[in-house]
């Protein structure tokens, strides 16, 4: 008999990694995973019942906005709207600040939140309320490698973010992509690439895409996307794909649509991460949390291990954090999301303005962070949305 920090007993547990779908007990010692087995006799500091519910790795949004700067409405709140209040266990700043604005980034988000949060450098020093990679004056190549160099190395800083859409680049077109895939070679660190509208176009966009680079905001529903005037793929796209590069969700305000996303489905194209791309914009609708979005998916008609492989360890190898977060295997830090589904009508409405009735919806009953319980059913009531017919 052993006696742990935490004990989950009887859940429904679903790790991707380990193909565990079924009902165990989780152990948890010094903040790390002592295991997924039965641990029945054994004692624990604190104990779960978790009968009917469901366990799963913490679940990781790779695609936010948690700073001031990258968006016109701001960023949100960390721990309350993005992170540990909704199930989320691992965040990922996507480009809200450049060289110019990290330091206080780092400190005022990064180190101040429960959260655990990463982030992509935007390559643009200051990004601004305009278009943000559409001056000269706004890059300094030398100074955003130097950076990302030292905050990858800090475990900080996963890589570059551009947003190739002409609304950022204004009439620079193709030039801030081609600085991003610079600076993300020579820093030796990721690409995250924004799909928006043209120019520059996605085909050129693409072809400066290599191996691991990931295209967020994949099932936009625009013009000049990964689909041609035929809704199927372009050759660009397939090519992308047989050369690796991932393809992320980011829901957003104004990046997904239900029809783009049957189109892709019909055609096998892959996807790596369901992500929200929260901010101040799309926090109250149509995006309002991480569950809602996976909520999404399952009204698809994907099934829920996959959901989760897409919120958990799909995302933490896009982010080369796999051996850390994104499954419960032995010695993995303890982050778990406890949560349960219920049935309905819930109108779930995308980033077009089209609302559809799902069956399905998530609660989240629990997060815990690194061995600690920092959400319980008492503390949640206000931050999952479940609107029901």
């Amino acid at each position: 008999m052993a006696h742990h920090d935490l004990l989950i007993r009887g859940a429904r547990v679903i790790d991707p990694a380990q193909n565990i779908d079924g009902i165990h007990d989780i152990a948890v010692k010094d903040g790390r995973i002592v295991g997924v087995s039965d641990y029945a006799g054994d004692t624990a500091d604190r104990i779960i019942d978790a009968q009917g519910l469901t366990a799963s790795p913490g679940w990781i949004d790779l695609h936010v906005h948690v700073f001031d700067g990258a968006v016109s409405s701001g960023g949100v709140d960390a721990d309350t709207q993005a992170g540990i209040a909704t199930g989320v266990t691992t965040v990922v700043d996507a480009g809200s600040s450049g060289a110019g604005t990290w330091k206080a980034f780092r400190e005022y988000v990064v180190e101040r939140s429960q959260t655990r949060v990463y982030a992509y450098l935007n390559v643009s020093l200051m990004p601004s309320r305009g278009p943000r990679h559409g001056s000269w004056d706004n890059f300094s190549q030398g100074t955003t490698i130097q950076l990302a160099e030292a905050e990858a190395a800090s475990g900080l800083c996963l890589g570059i973010k551009v947003l190739a859409s002409q609304r950022h680049c204004g009439n620079l077109g193709i030039i801030p992509m081609q600085l991003a895939r610079q600076a993300s070679r020579l820093s030796g660190t990721g690409l995250m690439v924004h799909l928006g509208e043209a120019p520059p176009i996605i085909e050129d966009v693409l072809e400066l895409m290599d191996e691991g680079d990931i295209l967020t905001h994949c099932w936009k529903g625009v013009y000049g996307g990964l689909l041609g005037r035929d809704n199927k793929p372009l050759p660009e796209t397939w090519a992308a794909v047989e050369r690796g590069v991932k393809f992320d969700i980011a829901h957003g305000q104004s990046s997904f649509s239900y029809d783009t996303a049957r189109y892709a489905m019909d055609a096998g194209l892959p996807v790596h991460a369901i992500s929200t791309d929260i901010h101040g914009g799309n926090v109250k609708g149509p995006v309002y949390n991480m569950a809602t979005t996976m909520a999404k998916f399952l009204h698809l008609g994907f099934d829920l291990p996959e959901v989760i492989r897409l919120s958990t360890l799909s995302p933490a190898q896009l982010m080369h954090k796999d051996h850390e977060v994104g499954s419960l295997e032995p010695g993995r830090r303890a982050d778990i999301t406890i949560f349960h589904l219920v049935e309905g009508k819930f109108p779930l409405t995308d980033a077009e303005r089209k609302t559809e009735i799902a069956d399905r919806n998530f609660v989240v009953d629990y997060t815990v962070l690194g061995g600690a319980v920092v959400l319980e059913p008492t503390d949640n009531e206000e931050t999952m949305h479940h609107v029901s017919l």
